[in-house]
């Protein structure tokens, strides 16, 4: 009996975290930097004073800083998210700059989840609830920042 009585309050508890944004959407703006991972190539060419001649390629990658903003919405276990432009791989899909968030695990503390980019590419998104911060991470960079919430019916235009 004593099992059966935790396990459904274990049951609620987990219920209640995830149901506490479902049918409320929670729309933020995360305002922030970090750094994106870039290809980068160099040609080199060479001759000696015989009229022989040479040539190399050097291939390697670089990070890249940058202060852009991440949006996103989650509702339940629903969400999409607009990363940083210089994030973004020459290959991704997205619709209009979205992405969907998928695995969003809501708890009292944090939301998790990844953001499919391509099949390749899915960074691992966590919101921190209690300080309001945000951390973007994968294979193209990482993104921190600090988000409000932003309400599109309720504000107003800057200009």
């Amino acid at each position: 009996m004593r099992f059966a009585a935790a396990s459904a309050l274990l049951v609620l508890i987990a219920m209640s975290a995830t149901a506490q944004e479902s049918g409320n959407r929670l729309s933020l703006v995360c305002d922030g930097g970090g750094s994106a991972n870039r290809a980068t190539s160099a040609q080199a060419f060479a001759w000696n004073n015989s009229g022989g001649s040479a040539n190399a390629i050097v291939t390697g990658r670089r990070e890249v800083g940058f202060e852009d903003q991440l949006q996103l919405w989650i509702e339940g276990d629903q969400g999409k998210a607009r990363m940083p432009r210089t994030m973004l791989p020459p290959v991704h899909g997205g619709d209009g700059g979205w992405f969907e968030v998928k695995g969003i695990r809501v708890s009292d503390t944090e939301i998790t989840g990844t953001v499919e980019v391509n099949f390749m590419n899915h960074p691992k998104l966590i919101l921190d609830r209690l300080a309001g911060t945000v951390s973007l991470a994968g294979k193209a960079g990482q993104f921190n920042g600090r988000c409000r919430k932003f309400d599109p019916a309720n504000s107003q235009r800057a200009f």
